[in-house]
């Protein structure tokens, strides 16, 4: 049976997907590396320390390189002819290095259950990295003006990193399967809780909106659409369900308040969204449309909702 729809996997880790068959061997190896982290043969702090010296050392390394150039800002006519893309590839590049790590920490987010430890070694290996000392790194190609100074790029201030959550949104895609879409849910939500990466706008809380264009007709749909909402729903619930994850989005909702006209789509709380979504899933609660699996779920994230508002 696959295993994204198998009830075998609701507490174990589905496949990574994570190596590929084109992948050139730097990249299979950082690839295992990480594999090697959730999987516990490497403990997150040593993880995290062995990744921000690789790329801190490949930085300088290729700076020095850079710089012996003739001219450092533009690949040579033979590289050109090589197919060498960009000054990306020669150049120091520790945000695209970056960049990759966090492509496949999205994709292996969607393989680890709920407070997985898998899940936990991820979430902790970040919280490492950011917790080091704050370093400036040299990134990209050198300035125009020799007064100016050498771009960098802050290392590891995730929260001014704003772009590493579209990194995320790309494997959306990718995770729809039930298993997976609440796996993946799950870790957005714990990284968004912790101020790591802001996912807030990937939320599965807005496909429970009526006027969300994921909401499906139940009644032109009586037999896919309880399921379809009902695996959107348990997604949704992984940001209500645990303690830290639903007074999270409780107080962003009091914060925002009443939603006001104009709000970008990407503005995800508000305190009418809150009474929308617990109404929601106090409707999946007690529908027999749906299986007793989403009935559950959606009575206790009920329940926490009522209880958050009373504390």
């Amino acid at each position: 049976m696959n295993p994204e729809y198998s009830e075998e996997f609701e507490q174990k880790s589905l496949p990574f997907k994570l190596i590929e068959h084109w992948d050139a061997e730097e990249i299979i190896y950082g690839k295992k590396r990480l594999v090697a982290l959730v999987n516990g043969d490497v403990t997150p702090h040593n993880a995290a320390i062995e990744f921000n010296t690789a790329v801190v050392q490949k930085a300088h390394r290729k700076l020095q390189e850079l710089l012996k150039r003739p001219d450092p800002r533009n690949p040579t006519p033979e590289e050109e002819e090589q197919g060498i893309p960009s000054m990306r590839a020669i150049a120091p590049n520790p945000s695209g290095d970056l960049e990759l790590f966090i492509q496949w920490i999205a994709r292996v987010c969607s393989a680890c259950p709920p407070y997985h430890p898998g899940q936990e070694r991820i979430i902790e290996f970040l919280v490492v990295l950011r917790n080091l000392p704050r370093r400036e790194v040299p990134d990209g190609v050198p300035p125009e003006g020799s007064d100016e100074p050498y771009p960098t790029i802050t290392l590891w201030a995730f929260e001014s990193l704003g772009w590493l959550a579209e990194i995320f949104r790309v494997e959306e895609s990718a995770c729809q399967p039930p298993l997976r879409w609440r796996n993946w849910q799950s870790s957005i939500a714990r990284l968004t809780t912790l101020n790591l990466i802001n996912c807030d706008f990937l939320c599965s809380l807005e496909r429970l909106l009526p006027w969300s264009r994921e909401y499906p007709d139940l009644e032109e749909r009586p037999f896919d659409g309880p399921n379809k909402m009902g695996n959107y729903l348990i997604g949704a619930a992984q940001w209500i369900i645990y303690p830290d994850e639903g007074r999270y989005v409780y107080e962003q909702c009091k914060k925002v308040g009443e939603k006001v006209p104009g709000l970008s789509p990407r503005e995800m709380w508000s305190m009418e969204r809150w009474r929308e979504w617990k109404k929601q899933f106090g409707f999946v609660a007690g529908d027999e449309r749906f299986q007793g699996k989403y009935r559950e779920m959606a009575r206790l994230a009920n329940e926490k909702m009522v209880e958050y508002e009373g504390c």
